[in-house]
């Protein structure tokens, strides 16, 4: 019990980066498509400039993730190649694990 305990934790630790962005994709395609006021943690906006090249891109996310794709497009380009780029990222860091997986598993051996 206490080496599955070990390896558990030892696969969330190794593997936390996917795991933060598998959390954020599962949030932005459970939220709602159209919300009335959006609340935004950007600094540039809240500093009250009016244009940010990364504003819109959650939002978009949201839209695309929703099947709206020519909408997601008008709001933010770039949602399409951040989808592509995070679910690339998540298969990378699991695969890596697996590579760090087997290099440990040879060297007990």
């Amino acid at each position: 019990m206490n080496i599955e305990l070990r390896r558990a934790g030892n696969f969330l630790v190794h593997n936390l980066e996917a795991f933060i962005w598998i959390a954020a994709l599962i949030y932005f395609a459970a939220s709602p498509v159209h919300s009335g006021e959006h609340f935004t943690i950007c600094p540039l906006s809240l500093a009250g400039f009016e244009y940010c090249p990364g504003c819109g891109l959650g939002r978009s996310i949201i839209l695309l993730l929703h099947g709206h794709v020519s909408e997601s497009i008008n709001m933010h380009p770039l949602a399409i190649p951040a989808v592509v780029l995070l679910s690339a990222r998540i298969l990378v860091v699991f695969k890596n694990y697996s590579r760090y997986q087997k290099k440990i598993t040879i060297k007990t051996n």
